[in-house]
C-alpha cells in the first residue's frame, strides 16, 4: 500500500512539473509564439497586410514592433523605410457621400512602405512603394505585462516586382516580362508569331478597363507597341490580337487570333512584355 502510495505522489508531483513547463505563467509570453506560414510572397508596389501571429497560451493584450531588416543577399532596405503619403477615413461612411463628401472624410497622413500593426502583429505593406525584388528577414519584439522577447527572423518575405498570373494555352509559351528600368513609366508590348518578331501594327493589344492596367496607347513601332501606363498594374485580363498574313493562290489574307494573358506590375518603372503565338 505504501508503494501504491509513493507511485502516485510522484506520478502528482511529475504532472505538476509538466504542468508549470506547459502552461506559461499568468504575464508570460509563451515559448511557442510565431507567425503561422513564416514566409511569405508579396508583389513590389502593391498594398497588401501579410501575417498571422499566433500568440499560443502567452498573455494578452501583445504589442508588435520590427527592431531589425535585412535581405537575404545583402541588398539595401531603405526602399523599405522610405515614407509614403497614405489616405485614411477619418469620419464613419455612411454609403452614399458625394466624391466631395468623400475627400471631406479623409486625411493623408505619412506610413513607412513597411510597418507591423503594433497590436495584431500584421506587416503592412503601403501602395506606391519602391521594393527591389528580394528577400527581407523580419525580427520582431512582442512585448506584455511580462516584458519583451525578440523574435529573430519572425517572418520572411520575398518580394516580386512582377507576377504572370495566367496565360492562354494556345500560347506558344509563357508570356515574359522585363523591367529594363526606373523611367518612362510604360510597357513596350512585344508580339512574336511562328518565333518572328512582329511590328507593333502587326499587334493589338485591348484590356477591361475597368479593373487593373490604366494605360494608354502611345505608339506603334517597329519594336512593338507602346503604352504609357500608371501603376500599379493589378490583376487586368488583357487580350492580344495578331494579325496572320497568309498568301493563298497568289492572294493575300489576313485573319486575326486574340489571346488573354493576366499579369501584375507592381513597381513603377519600364517594361517590356513579349507574348509568343
Amino acid at each position: 500500500m505504501k508503494n501504491i502510495i509513493k507511485y502516485i505522489l510522484v506520478f502528482s508531483f511529475t504532472l505538476v512539473l509538466f504542468s508549470c513547463e506547459e502552461i506559461p505563467a499568468p504575464g508570460s509570453i509563451a515559448p511557442d509564439v510565431k507567425y503561422k506560414n513564416r514566409k511569405q510572397f508579396a508583389i513590389s508596389g502593391m498594398q497588401q497586410n501579410i501575417g498571422y501571429f499566433e500568440a499560443s497560451s502567452s498573455t494578452l493584450p501583445m504589442k508588435f514592433a520590427i527592431v531589425n531588416i535585412y535581405e537575404t543577399s545583402g541588398q539595401d532596405i531603405s526602399a523599405l523605410t522610405e515614407e509614403l503619403p497614405v489616405v485614411q477615413y477619418n469620419s464613419a461612411i455612411v454609403g452614399n457621400e458625394t466624391p466631395d463628401e468623400l475627400a471631406l472624410k479623409t486625411d493623408t497622413v505619412s506610413k513607412p512602405a513597411i510597418s507591423v500593426n503594433t497590436f495584431t502583429g500584421q506587416i503592412e505593406i503601403q501602395e506606391g512603394n519602391n521594393i527591389p525584388a528580394g528577400e527581407y528577414h523580419f525580427d520582431i519584439e512582442i512585448t506584455n505585462t511580462s516584458g519583451s522577447k525578440v523574435l529573430e527572423d519572425a517572418i520572411v518575405i520575398e518580394f516580386k516586382e512582377y507576377e504572370i498570373a495566367s496565360w492562354s494555352r494556345n500560347m506558344e509559351q509563357q508570356p515574359v516580362i522585363e523591367r529594363i528600368g526606373d523611367e518612362p513609366h510604360q510597357i513596350l508590348f512585344q508580339g512574336f508569331l511562328n518565333g518572328e518578331q512582329l511590328p507593333g501594327n502587326r499587334i493589338d493589344f485591348t484590356k477591361n478597363r475597368s479593373v487593373g492596367f490604366k494605360g494608354t496607347f502611345v505608339n506603334d513601332t517597329s519594336d512593338g507597341e507602346i503604352w504609357k501606363v500608371n501603376f500599379p498594374v493589378d490583376y487586368s485580363n488583357t487580350y492580344c490580337t495578331w494579325s496572320i498574313i497568309e498568301t493563298v493562290e497568289g492572294e493575300e489574307t489576313i485573319s486575326f487570333v486574340s489571346e488573354n494573358f493576366d499579369f501584375v506590375l507592381g513597381r513603377p518603372g519600364n517594361y517590356i512584355i513579349k507574348l509568343y503565338k
